[in-house]
């Protein structure tokens, strides 16, 4: 804000130069001295604004608006005057030469109050943007999230369904695991998490899982050089097993196996998810809808700075996700 401000204020210093059409060689000595005056006016109009913040944010946008518009006039009227007496007490008068003292006090503030208001509507117009990108973000990542947690309810539920009758006590701890489980995703549902509560989220989706695969699902983590702190969107990971589960395990007789990997360098983070793939063609077939939301809330938190991509090699599927290092610091 405040290198709009002085860019702002320069580039109208740079009009109020170029304006007279004689080419004086005295122009650029002049610039030197009205950027002077008209950064000082600015950060001085700025610095006051910060300082009222406290006092007007609770009043409506009107009264905002006018109270930021008088303060800035009467501020120019301050600074106009004490800068008239400074060059007429020094002699600096190659400016103002020929002008009398409510001459420059006019022309100041008639000057200084079009571009304040211009200025304070394109500051409102930007900030009023930014409040609707980040609504529009918030609501597209409830409206992600909620086409998540139904898709893992009812996967989990049909698990917990499969062992009520034949081990009644296994299919209550997991009930009670599923509560605490989705207690964590509710509370973080619109933030980004640590990767270790997004581990233990995917770890409790697993245990269940094994539940009812038994030995048929075996999967191994190597994501020990992912710090603890990484901060990565919630429900990232678990879509991605739940995807390898459905798609690659569940439907072979053996079943097979799943490798979650990490990779961590200064500034980025990479995960790989890792799965031997059904050789049934059919159920390998699937509505795409896990990537493609994973994909959208990678783009909504970091854009065009994250990916996912999909590729098989030897019967092996993998998924990598890709994304920048952010990180909350250490409790």
């Amino acid at each position: 804000m405040v290198f709009s401000v002085v860019i702002i204020g320069e580039l109208l210093a740079f009009i109020l130069t170029l304006a007279p059409l004689n080419m004086a060689s005295q122009r650029w000595n002049n610039l030197a001295l009205i950027s002077l005056f008209i950064q000082w006016n600015g950060l001085m109009c700025s610095a006051v604004l910060c300082l009222l913040r406290p006092f007007i944010k609770n009043y409506s946008q009107q009264f905002i608006a006018i109270s930021s518009y008088l303060s800035i006039l009467f501020i120019l009227a301050l600074l106009s005057e004490l800068t008239f007496y400074i060059m007429q007490q020094y002699a600096i008068t190659d400016i103002i030469s020929a002008t009398s003292h409510w001459e420059f006090l006019t022309h100041n503030l008639l000057i200084g109050g079009i571009i304040s208001a211009l200025a304070l509507r394109y500051f409102y117009i930007q900030h009023q943007w930014r409040l609707k990108i980040e609504a529009e973000s918030c609501t597209k990542l409830q409206l992600l999230q909620a086409r998540i947690r139904p898709h893992f309810l009812f996967n989990s539920m049909n698990s917990i369904a499969s062992l009520t009758r034949t081990r009644p006590d296994v299919a209550e701890r997991i009930t009670e695991d599923l509560a605490e489980l989705f207690r964590m995703i509710l509370r973080d549902n619109h933030e980004l998490i640590t990767w270790s509560k997004e581990k233990e989220l995917s770890q409790r989706y697993i245990d269940i899982e094994q539940q009812r695969l038994g030995e048929r699902l075996k999967i191994q983590w190597h994501t020990d050089t992912i710090p603890d702190n990484a901060l990565i969107p919630a429900l990232l990971i678990q879509p991605l097993l739940e995807n390898a589960i459905f798609h690659g395990i569940e439907p072979e007789i053996n079943g097979g196996s799943i490798t979650v990997s990490g990779e961590f360098d200064s500034t980025k983070l990479k995960i790989s998810i890792q799965n031997t793939n059904s050789k049934n063609l059919v159920h390998r077939q699937g509505n795409k809808m896990a990537l493609s939301n994973i994909r959208e809330r990678l783009h909504t938190h970091f854009p065009d700075n994250a990916s996912i991509t999909c590729h098989e090699k030897d019967d092996i599927y993998f998924a990598i996700v890709t994304m920048p290092y952010q990180h909350k610091p250490d409790e």
